[in-house]
């Protein structure tokens, strides 16, 4: 009788106290030991001594009151985010309000119907990548291209030049052209110029490709290929050269490549000669181009 009555005091004890201790998970991590694991030097377990916004943090403050579903042992006695409601986002929104900003509702992901959790491991650190390639595999195969930004070698992520939570144009990090967000980080192509090129002032994508691509430097198609795409060769690129020594400069010069010279020279890399390709201060000193060659 002693003994039944001791326990009984114990148990009351015990639950008079388990909000306390399920603060800073100790009693959780009596069932749920794996997800305490995973929830090592997570940021949600860091900032447990603390309050956010008024309410408690930790496995309280997203699970919320744990004494009936330690008692019962019904999931459904508990906040358990696994029925993606409003009630759940409630839960993220409560602590992270500015992610809920008037353009999350009219984002790509708002309309698509995704919850927090949905891109979100609560439990542990998981890589951002991992949560964008499970929906945007075409993209990320992109990175594995020859040439691409170094997003699998973790110097910049997706978020670098998206915000998942966004509602503009492909949720860039900008209200503005997405000309601004590539000279972010490529100051110097900005200008202004005194000579432009003109697809340049209006898309950096016209040329190039932001995640990855087979031609170098990201570019849309390799050289001459992409410039022919707006411009004609140069008329040298159908003359043969002269035949045998050339004198320049009172040298007599021969060229390697004999009489196809003109044929290469003018049919290879643009950019070999113009250079300045997304604009210059210098003006060319070529007569048909009026200065606008951006050879220097």
């Amino acid at each position: 009788m002693k003994r039944s009555i001791l326990l009984a005091m114990v148990a009351v004890a015990c639950v008079l106290t388990l909000p306390a201790f399920a603060e800073d998970g100790l009693v959780c991590a009596d069932c749920h030991d794996e997800v305490a694991a995973g929830m090592k030097n997570q940021i949600h377990m860091r900032i447990q001594p603390f309050e956010v916004n008024d309410r408690e943090v930790g496995c309280v403050g997203c699970h919320g009151d744990g004494v009936a579903h330690m008692e019962e042992g019904d999931p459904t006695l508990i906040r358990n985010f696994d029925n993606e409601s409003a009630d759940d986002a409630q839960a993220c929104v409560e602590c992270h309000a500015e992610k809920n900003q008037p353009e999350w509702a009219a984002s790509t992901h708002a309309m698509e119907g995704l919850a927090c959790t949905d891109c979100h491991d609560i439990h542990s650190r998981n890589n951002p990548l991992n949560s964008c390639k499970s929906c945007h595999a075409d993209v990320y195969t992109e990175f594995m291209m020859p040439n691409h930004h170094p997003v699998l070698e973790g110097k910049m992520s997706c978020s670098s030049c998206h915000d998942p939570h966004l509602a503009t144009e492909m949720q860039l990090r900008t209200h503005t052209r997405a000309n601004d967000l590539c000279y972010t980080c490529h100051q110097d192509k900005e200008g202004p110029f005194i000579f432009e090129h003109v697809p340049v002032v209006e898309d950096c994508s016209l040329c190039h490709l932001p995640h990855g691509s087979v031609a170098e430097a990201l570019l849309t198609a390799s050289e001459p290929m992409l410039c022919l795409q707006c411009h004609e060769l140069h008329f040298h690129a159908g003359l043969l050269s002269p035949d045998g020594p050339i004198d320049v400069g009172g040298t007599e010069r021969e060229s390697p490549w004999g009489e196809h010279s003109m044929n290469l020279g003018f049919t290879s890399r643009c950019s070999q000669c113009h250079s300045q390709i997304h604009g210059t201060d210098l003006p060319s000193q070529t007569v048909p181009g009026g200065g606008h060659g951006m050879v220097r």
